[in-house]
C-alpha cells in the first residue's frame, strides 16, 4: 500500500538528479554572464500553462559569453516564474532581481530569443541560473572555473545574503544537500566554507555550520524519524532510513566548531555548533556534562542530544524532567538514538508529557527499539494517542493476539493526532491483518473462524486498486466465491473508479495475486 505522508519537505512527484556543470553547458546553446535590465510577463508556445506559475521575459544585458551567442549584446530569456497562486507541480523556474548579474544557461527559443534549457527542475532547484558576484566579465576557461570564480567572489562579498548563497551553491555542487554532484572536489569546497563558521554575521555562520552538521543525526529535529529508522532496530513504517556516514563532515572543522560552541554570543549558534559536532567525538564527556547544566535551554538541549554517543547516559537520566520542553524533547530523542534498552522505561513519563512534541518524540524513539525491548512499554501505553502505531508494531511480530485491535484501527481509521508521518496506520494494519489471514489454512476461512478479520479488511477506506483486488483474489483462492461476489458488488458501489477491471484480472488467474 503506497500511502505515506512525509515528515520533511518533498515534491510529491519524481524529481531528476542534478546535472553536472559541464554536462549542463553541453546542452545549452548559450552560456553567458549578464545583468538584468527588465523583467515582464510574456507568452511562449513552448511553455505549458501551469497553475502557480507564469512565463516571463527577462531582458539581459550580456557582460561576457562563455559559450555560443557570438556578438550577442542583449538576450530575451523566457522562463517560468512562480506566482502567488496554488501549485500542484513546480517546473524549473527562476526569480531575477533587476540590476543583479547572473550566469545563465539558455537554449535557443523563437524569434531569435532564448529560453530555459529544461522544463522540469532537478534536485538542484535553481539549476540553469546562478547569481553572479558582479557585472565584470567572467574569469576562467571552463564553465567549472567560471562558476568557481563567481562563488569565491560571492564568498568575499560584504552582503550577507550573497555569502549565504555562495555557501549553499558550493555545498550543493560538491555533493552536499543530497545532490551527488562533484563539480568541485568536496575537500576543496569544505576548505572554502570553513572560515565562514567564525563569521560574526549570524546568518553566515549558521549557513556554514549547517554544511558541517548536515550529516549529524542530532542536527535537525525534523529529520529525527529518518535517522531513528536507520539507527534503530525497530520499524518506523513509511520512513526511509538514514544511516550516519563513517566519517562525519564535522571532523574537518572541529577547531572552528568548538570555538563557536564555547565562544559565540548567541546560544542558538552555540547549540548548533554542538549538535554539528555530535558524532565527531571531539567533545570530552566532561564538557558535554558541563553544557547539560547551562542556564540556556538551547545549550542543554544540544548537550542532551550529543550525549547519546556516550557510553555513560547520566546526562540523559539527569535531564529527563528538565523544566524546558525543548530539553525534554531532546531527552526523548536521545533515548532512541542511544539504543540503550535500559533507558526505555524513561520513555513512559515522556509518552504522558504535557508537551505534544515531547510525546511524539518519545513514541518515535520507542518504535525505533527492537520489538522485544519496546513491547512492554507499548503494551502499557495502548490507551495513548499512539495506540494504532503501537498495535501495529506489536502485531508485526505476532498478529494473533491483536486481531481485534488491528480490525479496530482499520474500521475506525485510527491515526495519532500528534504524528511525524509515514505509512498511514490503517493501511499498515490492513497489510498485517491481510498477510495473517492469507497465511491461515483455507479451512479456517471457510469455517467462518476469521469472519471478523475479513469484515474489517472489507471496511478499509481504499486508497488504491491493489488491496481490494488482492482480497477478492484471496476469496477466490480459498473457496469463498459467494463472499467474493458480495464484496465485489459492495466495492463497486463505494469507489469512484472502475474496480471491475482489476477484479477481472483476478478472475482470470487469482494465483497471480494470492499464491
Amino acid at each position: 500500500m503506497i500511502v505515506a505522508l512525509s515528515a520533511t519537505r518533498a515534491s510529491g512527484y519524481p524529481v531528476g538528479p542534478a546535472v553536472a556543470l559541464e554536462q549542463l553547458a553541453k546542452t545549452a546553446d548559450l552560456v553567458c554572464k549578464a545583468t538584468v535590465v527588465a523583467d515582464r510577463p510574456t507568452t511562449d508556445a513552448w511553455f505549458e500553462p501551469l497553475p502557480g506559475f507564469e512565463v516571463r521575459d527577462t531582458e539581459l544585458r550580456v557582460v561576457s559569453v562563455v559559450k555560443g551567442g557570438k556578438g550577442v549584446k542583449v538576450v530575451h530569456f523566457h522562463h517560468y516564474a512562480p506566482t502567488s497562486g496554488p501549485a500542484m507541480y513546480a517546473p524549473q523556474s527562476y526569480r531575477f532581481t533587476t540590476g543583479r548579474s547572473y550566469l545563465v544557461f539558455a537554449a535557443k527559443g523563437t524569434g531569435g530569443g532564448y529560453r530555459q534549457v529544461a522544463k522540469s527542475h532537478t534536485s538542484k532547484e535553481d539549476q540553469g541560473v546562478m547569481l553572479a558576484a558582479d557585472a565584470r566579465p567572467h574569469r576562467g576557461k571552463t564553465i567549472t572555473e567560471v562558476v568557481w570564480a563567481e562563488l569565491q567572489a560571492l564568498l568575499a562579498s560584504k552582503t550577507s545574503d550573497d555569502v549565504v548563497t555562495a555557501i549553499a551553491q558550493i555545498d550543493q555542487m560538491s555533493g552536499g544537500r543530497d545532490t551527488a554532484l562533484s563539480d568541485f572536489a568536496r575537500p576543496v569546497a569544505l576548505a572554502a566554507i570553513r572560515p565562514m563558521i567564525a563569521s560574526t554575521d549570524t546568518a553566515i555562520a549558521t549557513a556554514a555550520i549547517t554544511v558541517f552538521g548536515a550529516d549529524s543525526p542530532y542536527f535537525v529535529d525534523a529529520d529525527a524519524a529518518y535517522w531513528l529508522a536507520g539507527i534503530g532496530k525497530g520499524t518506523i513504517p513509511g520512513i526511509g532510513p538514514r544511516t550516519p556516514t563513517q566519517h562525519p563532515t564535522a571532523d574537518v572543522a572541529v577547531k572552528e566548531l568548538i570555538a563557536v560552541a564555547d565562544g559565540a554570543t548567541s546560544a542558538e549558534l552555540r547549540g548548533l555548533a554542538i549538535r554539528a559536532l555530535g558524532r565527531s567525538h571531539a567533545i570530552p564527556a566532561a564538557t558535554i556534562e558541563r553544557w547539560s547544566h547551562d542556564r540556556d535551554p538551547a545549550i542543554r538541549r544540544a548537550a542532551v542530544l550529543v550525549s547519546a554517543e556516550l557510553a555513560d547516559h547520566t546526562v540523559i537520566t539527569a535531564t529527563r524532567t528538565d523544566a524546558s520542553e525543548a530539553v525534554r524533547h531532546a531527552v526523548a530523542l536521545a533515548i532512541g538514538f542511544s539504543q540503550d534498552p535500559a533507558l526505555v522505561p524513561l520513555l513512559g513519563p515522556l509518552l504522558q508529557d504535557a508537551s505534544r512534541s515531547v510525546r511524539m518524540a518519545a513514541a518515535m524513539s520507542l518504535l525505533a527499539f527492537a520489538p522485544a525491548d519496546a513491547a512492554p512499554m507499548m503494551k502499557a501505553n495502548l490507551s495513548s494517542d499512539f495506540r494504532p502505531l503501537f498495535v501495529n508494531a506489536l502485531a508485526r511480530r505476532d498478529p494473533q493476539p491483536y486481531l481485534a485491535m488491528l480490525a479496530e484501527v482499520i474500521e475506525k481509521h485510527l491515526q495519532p493526532s500528534a504524528w511525524w508521518g509515514g505509512t498511514i496506520p490503517a493501511g499498515d494494519s490492513w497489510k498485517i491483518l491481510f498477510d495473517y489471514v492469507k497465511a491461515r489454512p483455507a479451512a479456517e476461512l471457510t469455517a467462518g473462524k476469521l469472519d471478523a478479520s475479513l469484515d474489517a479488511l472489507e471496511k478499509m477506506q481504499w486508497f488504491s486498486s491493489s488491496e481490494p483486488r488482492d482480497l477478492y483474489a484471496l476469496y477466490l483462492r480459498r473457496g469463498l466465491p459467494a463472499r467474493a461476489k458480495r464484496f465485489r458488488a459492495a466495492v463497486r458501489k463505494s469507489v469512484t473508479y472502475d474496480m471491475d477491471y482489476y477484479f477481472d484480472m483476478a478472475d482470470k488467474d487469482p494465483s497471480t495475486f494470492v499464491p
